[in-house]
């Protein structure tokens, strides 16, 4: 592959991330950009994923108003009572299932390490999949920065903390939420949406795997594994 097209191919793996964060966020008439953004970046990665994202974006397209789906979005990931998809790393990954636990403090050190710091916008937690999501757009963003300069040693640092962010965050908990969600959705909107970020995290880690080859093959999250 030349420089061209790798460059082209991980902007589109960079914008990706950044449109699928959107779809965490209260669904809004300008998501259909997103949608669409999504789906265009999915295909130029020939992703498995792109199938439920063309349903996604038909779906969305096809609703007279945003009612059902705001209810579904309330329902699986804001409550007021429970929250039946948890939207919150620390959820799954800490054994009594709380938020800003051990893993939240170090997936801030993570962040800090990494240059970032959460918007004064933002008002949720910082292992919100929303937020965690668009930490994979900035570390793509930076490789790409670094390939377009042909810094190698710095490329493969930004893909090297891409592959640990994964395996140590993200790709850690993200399988079971989803599969929650595809559970839990009464839309085909969200279950398409579970069935898109499992499909999309997946190829991202394998493909990050294989680069990184003397990595063991047990690295990767159960749910990638099998």
């Amino acid at each position: 592959m030349n420089i061209d097209d790798l460059l082209m191919r991980e902007k589109a793996r960079r914008d990706a991330y950044k449109n699928l964060a959107a779809c965490f966020h209260v669904p809004n008439r300008e998501l259909t950009t997103m949608l669409k953004g999504l789906e265009r970046r999915l295909g130029v990665l020939g992703s498995g994923a792109l199938s439920y994202a063309a349903l996604m974006r038909n779906e969305f397209e096809s609703l007279k108003d945003l009612e059902e789906l705001k209810i579904d979005f309330a329902r699986l990931f804001v409550g007021p009572y429970s929250l039946l998809a948890p939207p919150y790393g620390s959820i799954y990954l800490e054994g009594e299932r709380k938020i800003m636990g051990h893993s939240t403090l170090d997936l801030l050190e993570t962040y800090r390490n990494a240059g970032v710091d959460l918007s004064d916008n933002f008002r949720d937690a910082p292992d919100h999949i929303a937020a965690e999501l668009e930490f994979m757009y900035f570390l793509v963003f930076k490789e790409i920065e670094a390939l377009e300069n042909s810094d190698i040693d710095t490329t493969l640092g930004f893909l090297e903390k891409q592959r640990a962010f994964l395996k140590q965050h993200l790709g850690a908990w993200v399988f079971e939420f989803a599969d929650t969600i595809e559970e839990k959705a009464e839309t085909d909107f969200y279950k398409n949406l579970a069935r898109v970020t499992k499909a999309f995290i997946e190829q991202n880690f394998d493909e990050l795997l294989d680069l990184f080859a003397t990595e063991a093959h047990g690295d990767r999250p159960m749910s990638v594994a099998n």
